[in-house]
C-alpha cells in the first residue's frame, strides 16, 4: 500500500508540471510555464486584464492569460495585476458574461472610447471559450493600437454663423453708392424745389464720408430756378437689426444757381446765375431689401449760409434764403473691402 501511494503522489506532481506544456496555442506555438510577465517595454503597451464573476465561472482566468499571452501583438505586454498605477500606454481589458450564452469583451486603450465585441460560448468548452476570448481581445487591442499610432486630424476650424458674419461686417469698410429723388422747401424765395442726387460714400468704423450732387428745379408754373449742388457729407450709423440702422450727420454744400426769369442777381441787372451755400444735418433711416441693397429715408434740415438776392421782370425783390428742409429717398448699394468671414 505504500509503495502504491508513493507511485500516486509521484504520477499527479508530474502531471501538474506537465501541465503548461500541454495547452497549444491556435497559432501552434507550445505554451511556456506560468512566469511572471517581463518589464513593459518604455512605448509598450501594458495589458489588463479582469474578469466578472459571471465570466470566471465560464473561463479559466488563469488560462485565458495564458493564451492572450500568446495572441498579444508586439508591442503589448500583459500585466501582472488587473489593476495598477494610471498610464497613458495601459490597454484595460474586462470580460463580462451578459447573458449564460455569451461572452462580452470590452476594450479601452489611452482613454479613448471603449470598443466592445460578444462572443457566443454556448455549447462550448471552457478551453475553446478561454481561447476565441483571446484571440479577439489580442485583435481588439491590434486595432486600437494602430488607431492610436494613426495621426489624429485636427477638427475643422468652427466657420462663423451668418449673425456673426453680419455683425462683423459693420465695422469693415465699405464703398456705397445711392441715388434717388429729393425735395426742399425754402423758406425765402421760390419756394418747393425738387430733384434728384446722386452719392458717393467710403464707410470706415461705421462712420461714412460721402460726396454728393443734387440737381434740383422749381416745378412748372412756378418761379423758374435751378439749384445745381455739390458737397461733402459725414454720419454715423447705428444698427437697431440686421436689416435695419439708423443714420446721424451733417453736411455742407456749394451751389450754383442760375434764375432764368430774374431782371438783376445780386444787383446786376440782365444777371441770370448766382452762387450760394448751405449747411445742414441729416437724420436716417434705412432698411435692406436684400443683399448689399439698402432703401433709405432722410430728412435734412439746415439753412442757406449765403442768400442769393434777385428782382424779377415786375421789379419785385427777393432772395433765396432763410431755412431749408430736404426729404430723399434713396437706394444704395455697399461693396465691403474683404469678406467677413
Amino acid at each position: 500500500m505504500g509503495l502504491l501511494s508513493s507511485a500516486l503522489l509521484l504520477a499527479g506532481a508530474a502531471a501538474e508540471a506537465a501541465e503548461p506544456y500541454a495547452a497549444v496555442a491556435s497559432s501552434g506555438r507550445a505554451l511556456a510555464p506560468s512566469a511572471p510577465p517581463p518589464p513593459a517595454a518604455p512605448g509598450s503597451v501594458d495589458v489588463r486584464v479582469a474578469l466578472s464573476r459571471g465570466a470566471a465561472e465560464e473561463v479559466s482566468s488563469v488560462r485565458l492569460r495564458r493564451l492572450l499571452e500568446i495572441e498579444l501583438p508586439d508591442g503589448a505586454t500583459l500585466a501582472a495585476e488587473p489593476v495598477g498605477p494610471l498610464d497613458d500606454r495601459v490597454a484595460t481589458v474586462w470580460i463580462d458574461r451578459p447573458t449564460a450564452a455569451r461572452l462580452e469583451i470590452q476594450v479601452r486603450l489611452d482613454g479613448r472610447a471603449i470598443v466592445r465585441r460578444q462572443i457566443a460560448v454556448s455549447g462550448l468548452t471552457s478551453d475553446v471559450a478561454a481561447r476565441l476570448v483571446a484571440i479577439a481581445a489580442s485583435e481588439m487591442i491590434l486595432t486600437e493600437m494602430r488607431r492610436a499610432r494613426a495621426p489624429r486630424r485636427p477638427p475643422p476650424p468652427r466657420r462663423p454663423t451668418p449673425d456673426e458674419i453680419e455683425l462683423a461686417s459693420r465695422d469693415l469698410d465699405a464703398l456705397s453708392v445711392s441715388a434717388g429723388p429729393y425735395a426742399a422747401v425754402v423758406s425765402g424765395g421760390p419756394r418747393v424745389l425738387g430733384g434728384a442726387g446722386l452719392s458717393l460714400g467710403l464707410r470706415r468704423l461705421r462712420l461714412t464720408e460721402s460726396l454728393f450732387a443734387r440737381l434740383l428745379a422749381t416745378p412748372s408754373g412756378g418761379e423758374t430756378l435751378r439749384w445745381l449742388e455739390g458737397g461733402l457729407s459725414g454720419d454715423y450709423r447705428f444698427w437697431l437689426a440686421a436689416s435695419w440702422r439708423l443714420s446721424v450727420g451733417a453736411s455742407a454744400s456749394i451751389a450754383s444757381v442760375r434764375l432764368p426769369a430774374a431782371a438783376s442777381v445780386d444787383g446786376i441787372p440782365g444777371a441770370r446765375d448766382t452762387w450760394s451755400a448751405r449747411a445742414g444735418v441729416g437724420l436716417g433711416v434705412e432698411a435692406r431689401l436684400g443683399g448689399p441693397l439698402w432703401l433709405g429715408l432722410t430728412l435734412d434740415p439746415g439753412v442757406v449760409l449765403r442768400p442769393a438776392p434777385y428782382e424779377d421782370a415786375r421789379g419785385a425783390a427777393g432772395a433765396v434764403e432763410g431755412a431749408w428742409l430736404g426729404v430723399g429717398l434713396s437706394l444704395a448699394a455697399e461693396r465691403h473691402s474683404s469678406a467677413a468671414r
